[in-house]
C-alpha cells in the first residue's frame, strides 16, 4: 500500500514538473500572441479561422509523431486558442467592435431574424404587428439583397446590424437599417449608414430614407447624420412615414 502511495506521489510530482514547464511556455506564447495582436486591425484578423485550422492540423500531426492522442491534443489546443483569442481581443480593444462587410445571399435567414427582433419595438410603439418589416418573407429579403449595396455588422459570428440600399438614377434609397436590441446605442447604426452611403456609385447626388413619426431615436440619428425632413405620408391609420433626404458629396 505504501509503495503504491509513494509511486502515485512520485508520478504526481513528475506531472507537476511538466505543468511548470507548460506554464512557462504558455507565458512565452502569451507574449508572442500579444505582440501579434498589435499588428491586427479588426476582430476577424484576431480570430483568423484559417490560421486556427492550420495550427490544429500541425499539432495533430505533431501529436501522432510524438505518440500522443491527436483528438485529445486538438481539444486542448482549441480550448487554449479560444482563451488566447479572448485575451487578444480584450488587449486590442476589439472584443465588441463590430466588423462591417457586404451582405451576402447566405445571410438572408439571419438578417430576417435580426430585422424582426429590431422592428418588434417599432411594432409595439405603433400597436401594429403587421409592419412591412415584420411580415417580409425570406424570398423578398433575399431579392432585396440583389438590388443594391447592403452591409452587415458582425460581432464574432453574430450579425448585430444591417442596412440595405437601392440605387435609382442619382438617388440612393436607404432601407432596413436595423440593429439588434441589445446592441443599440453603440454607434452601429451610424457606422452602417455611413458605409452604405460611401458605397453609392459615382454620380449619386442624394440619399433618402424614411421612418415612422413616433420613432424618435431613429429621427434623431438621421438628423445627426445630415438628413432633413422632406415630406410625410400616411402608411396606416397608426403610422405616418417621415421621408428624409441628404445631399451626398460628389463621387
Amino acid at each position: 500500500m505504501t509503495d503504491q502511495q509513494d509511486s502515485l506521489t512520485d508520478l504526481r510530482r513528475a506531472i507537476d514538473g511538466i505543468d511548470d514547464e507548460i506554464v512557462a511556455r504558455l507565458a512565452v506564447r502569451q507574449g508572442l500572441v500579444e505582440r501579434a495582436g498589435r499588428l491586427k486591425r479588426d476582430a476577424t484578423a484576431v480570430r483568423a479561422p484559417d490560421r486556427v485550422a492550420a495550427v490544429i492540423r500541425r499539432v495533430r500531426a505533431t501529436a501522432e509523431r510524438a505518440g500522443a492522442d491527436p483528438a485529445l491534443v486538438e481539444r486542448v489546443y482549441r480550448t487554449m486558442i479560444t482563451a488566447f483569442i479572448g485575451l487578444e481581443l480584450t488587449a486590442t480593444g476589439l472584443r465588441d467592435r463590430p466588423v462591417l462587410a457586404p451582405a451576402r445571399p447566405e445571410n438572408a435567414g439571419e438578417l430576417l431574424t435580426l430585422q424582426r427582433a429590431a422592428y418588434a419595438t417599432e411594432a409595439r410603439i405603433y400597436g401594429d404587428p403587421g409592419l412591412p418589416a415584420m411580415v417580409q418573407t425570406l424570398d423578398q429579403l433575399a431579392a432585396e439583397l440583389a438590388t443594391g449595396p447592403g452591409f452587415t455588422a458582425t460581432v464574432g459570428t453574430r450579425i448585430v446590424g444591417a442596412v440595405r440600399g437601392r440605387i435609382e438614377g442619382d438617388v440612393l434609397h436607404v432601407g432596413r437599417l436595423t440593429v439588434a436590441p441589445d446592441r443599440q446605442g453603440q454607434g452601429i447604426g451610424t457606422a452602417l449608414l455611413a458605409e452604405v452611403e460611401a458605397a453609392a456609385p459615382p454620380g449619386t447626388t442624394k440619399a433618402t430614407l424614411f421612418t415612422g413619426h413616433l420613432s424618435v431615436a431613429n429621427l434623431r440619428l438621421y438628423e445627426r447624420q445630415g438628413y432633413r425632413e422632406e415630406r410625410r405620408a400616411r402608411l396606416t391609420p397608426q403610422v405616418e412615414l417621415v421621408h428624409l433626404t441628404k445631399s451626398l458629396p460628389p463621387g
